[in-house]
């Protein structure tokens, strides 16, 4: 689990990057499922199943070090965003393939979505697995 909250998080902030060296507005927006995940501002509390392939499926040969680079990784980039963010043109959009045309903020903002969706999912785990 870890390492796909790693993973997507750092392909997030390679879309953030991509809106930010961005030339050319993109004036569509989001698809509906898109607007309704940024109006709640979480994933809904559900199991997302993704299509199966390589892309979506973890990796469990990382050691735990592995994970903590990862997400310090994670962090740095994050840090170094988060303020530069404002100065992105909004209508600087790369698609997403489920939620439409996202920009830079709403890519960031994705980021935290998607690791509280995990966390969630983990605690309900470890609340079943304590009988």
């Amino acid at each position: 689990m870890y390492d796909h909250m790693i993973l997507t998080a750092l392909d997030y902030l390679d879309q953030v990057q991509r809106c930010a060296s961005m030339s050319e507005e993109q004036l569509q927006g989001k698809t509906e499922a898109g607007d309704q995940l940024f109006c709640a501002g979480s994933f809904p509390p559900i199991k997302i199943r993704l299509p199966d392939g390589p892309e979506n499926t973890p990796s469990n040969s990382e050691t735990v070090d592995d994970l903590i680079r990862g997400l310090a990784t994670v962090l740095q980039r994050m840090y170094e965003w988060e303020e530069n963010l404002n100065a992105i043109n909004p209508n600087y959009k790369v698609r997403h393939g489920g939620f439409g045309w996202l920009n830079a903020r709403e890519w960031f903002d994705l980021v935290g979505m998607h690791f509280r969706h995990h966390l969630r999912q983990k605690a309900e785990l470890d609340l079943k697995l304590e009988f």
